[in-house]
């Protein structure tokens, strides 16, 4: 939870001084504050879906997945105010080169700057996500199988 919400928190707060400041007035860019949710795809086992989504990479195929209770993304986006269709997923997403920049605010999952005594630290790259289906169940089986 603090994970997510830190983002959106700092992300509005940001552009609250730059309006509290009068900066806005001087950018020259458009400035959003996103919030996505599940990105680490704690609900439907599937991760960066809204992110995915923004960028065009999420597959129509991605509505039908389910939870544990199985509610599908699809109904999760319209409970939420969201059609959840194809071409309203095709309306999210934005056009090649109109993002300049994007700034994430993510808590550190680690102690590198802790032990360092450092409050902050910035980055350049992070690491992605990646989720697999083993078939170790399968794999025991065969193998115990095997013989002479």
């Amino acid at each position: 939870m603090f994970d997510g919400s830190l983002g959106i928190v700092c992300a509005v707060s940001a552009v609250k001084v730059l309006k509290i400041e009068g900066k806005l007035e001087n950018i020259r860019r458009l400035i959003e504050v996103i919030a996505f949710s599940d990105e680490e795809g704690v609900s439907f086992k599937t991760a960066f879906l809204g992110s995915a989504a923004l960028v065009g990479t999420l597959p129509v195929s991605a509505l039908l997945i389910s939870d544990k209770s199985g509610a599908t993304v699809q109904h999760a986006l319209k409970e939420n105010s969201f059609e959840g269709t194809e071409e309203s997923l095709l309306q999210l997403k934005y056009k090649e080169g109109s993002v300049w920049g994007y700034i994430e605010v993510h808590i550190e999952q680690g102690p590198v700057l802790e032990s360092l005594g450092l409050p902050l630290g910035v980055v350049n790259g992070i690491a992605g996500q990646t989720r697999l289906k083993t078939l170790y169940g399968f794999l025991e089986k065969l193998l115990t199988k095997a013989g002479p």
